[in-house]
């Protein structure tokens, strides 16, 4: 018998579920619904940390949030701005909106419910496939140790929240359906498909590379297609229809998928980005794991090269890593045949964020100890820690912390420029930059705001003609910019840019002068 397997699911063996050190016992022992209160109690508390420590420390929007905001003024099939993007982010955005308005509030519900059902399936998927409460407990702390989750996700994800849930949770329900056979997982996994379509298009490149996965192992093969599994297409096709007509319907539809399935050769820097791709989203979990538990690099290498199982009784951890690697492949194909580069990490989260699972199944199969635990569990406590007092500061104490300092910038007090030159707050803002048109909205619910620069929307019921209008955009935009995106705006309220006030608001902060520093815009307002 081999060392993986005397340590595989469900196989007793050296490395069989062990009793947890006494720090984590009464959760590590704890049953599946227990656990789960824990888990999802845990991360509800940590979301509500951030969530408040944001709330309280700025109203401003900061990247992706003043995209979507705009957006999110109307409730469309899909958004001409981003064709290739689908739209169920902006729908749920739309949704929260209609509660609790444009502002920051109905970003941070989003995410943090989001982040609490992402660490709740992946709980129950890691206990069903580890079979050892305890280690299932550690995945789900594990995310203190992905960067792109510790500190990014705050900071800025969007359409990826609802991503790493969809995944999450399609994985949670091809596992059950392996294991139960029953038809209503199957049922419920083509509605996960459904909406996992509708979040990022790297969704289907994880649902895809799962699937092949499975057929490399018999036992999964016969335990998953099954006629049941034919349930999956139909629904996930209903559940993105939507979307999908609207696209097809699209004048440009055709040239955007030619364009995207034209071979170009992919350059160095392109193939580079899908080579490190797992590297950099899993940093620096997959360093601190072998630094922590013994035999883990000889662990997961025996992993990586040994063959597709054949035995009666399905590995779902080779699932997991067989799943993963063939994402990998499919990622750097894509860049050497179609150069595909310039992706962010966190857009490649949908391929490797089921990773943790494998890589906390090499842990349990390596560790000596239960010491080797304990050490984990504090190092991912104080890791957590530390971000959260580094999220602190980057928003409280600004520079030099942060780098741009986004949540220092005084809309408000551009907002209030706008009001003392007329403009009430219900007519029209036409922005030619994203986090003014953003941010400016989240100021004035009533108004429709235009975006004439990244993105280019205009929200139904606009009417230049009735109201006040205000235009508004950095200094920093040239010449040439100015003259494409807002001239004829400016021309059809009888205005040039030269009619533009500069207005320039000083930072405001408890433990500094006012006035430290201060942000300038070019306004233009038309009372009627």
């Amino acid at each position: 018998m081999t060392e993986h397997e005397a340590a595989s699911p469900g196989r007793p063996g050296r490395f069989a579920p062990r009793a947890a050190p006494p720090a984590v016992a009464a959760t590590g022992a704890a049953p599946a619904a227990k656990g789960l209160a824990f888990v999802l109690g845990a991360v509800a508390l940590y979301s509500a940390l951030h969530a408040l420590a944001r709330l309280f420390a700025s109203p401003v929007l900061g990247e992706d949030d003043v995209i979507d905001t705009v957006l999110a003024q109307d409730l469309l099939a899909g958004y001409a701005a981003f064709p290739r993007q689908p739209p169920l982010y902006d729908w749920l955005l739309w949704l929260t909106q209609q509660v609790t308005g444009p502002g920051i509030v109905g970003f941070l519900l989003i995410k943090y419910m989001a982040l609490i059902a992402t660490a709740g399936f992946l709980f129950l998927t890691a206990r069903r496939i580890l079979r050892d409460p305890l280690f299932a407990l550690l995945t789900v702390e594990s995310l203190a140790l992905i960067y792109s989750i510790s500190w990014r996700y705050h900071e800025g994800f969007t359409h990826e929240v609802g991503a790493m849930v969809a995944v999450m949770a399609s994985l949670f329900f091809i596992v059950r359906f392996i294991e139960d056979g029953r038809t209503s997982d199957a049922a419920l996994l083509g509605l996960t498909a459904g909406l996992g379509l509708l979040t990022e298009p790297a969704y289907g490149v994880f649902l895809l590379s799962t699937l092949a996965a499975a057929l490399l192992q018999p036992a999964v093969r016969r335990a998953l297609f099954r006629p049941a599994l034919l349930l999956v297409p139909p629904i996930a096709l209903a559940v993105a229809s939507p979307y999908l007509i609207w696209f097809l319907e699209q004048p440009n539809a055709s040239r955007i998928v030619a364009n995207a399935l034209k071979p170009e050769l992919g350059t160095r820097d392109a193939i580079l980005d899908a080579v490190r791709g797992p590297v950099a989203y899993l940093s620096p979990l997959m360093f601190i794991l072998p630094l922590v538990f013994p035999r883990w690099l000889l662990t997961a290498g025996r992993d990586l090269v040994r063959a597709p199982n054949r035995s009666e009784a399905p590995d779902l951890e080779q699932l997991v890593l067989h799943g993963a690697l063939i994402a990998f492949v499919l990622s750097v194909i894509a860049a050497a045949a179609f150069n595909v580069r310039g992706l962010a990490v966190h857009v490649l989260m949908p391929l490797y964020v089921t990773s943790v699972i494998w890589l906390f199944g090499v842990a349990r199969r390596a560790a000596g100890e239960d010491r080797h635990i304990a050490r984990f569990t504090r190092l991912a406590v104080a890791i957590a820690v530390f971000a959260f007092g580094a999220r602190l500061a980057n928003m409280y104490v600004l520079d030099p912390v942060c780098n741009l300092c986004r949540w220092g910038i005084p809309y408000t007090g551009l907002a209030d420029e706008l009001r003392s030159r007329g403009f009430d707050g219900t007519g029209t803002i036409i922005a030619g930059h994203h986090e003014v048109g953003g941010n400016l909205r989240a100021i004035f619910p009533e108004a429709r705001v235009v975006a004439r620069r990244y993105p280019i929307h205009t929200p139904s019921g606009t009417d230049l003609a009735r109201g006040d209008v205000a235009v508004v955009w950095t200094p920093e935009l040239t010449e040439k910019e100015l003259a494409r995106h807002l001239a004829p705006d400016l021309e059809r309220l009888g205005k040039s840019a030269a009619d533009a006030e500069t207005v320039t608001v000083p930072w405001r902060l408890w433990w500094r002068p006012t006035g430290w520093r201060s942000s300038a815009w070019k306004v233009v307002v038309v009372n009627r």
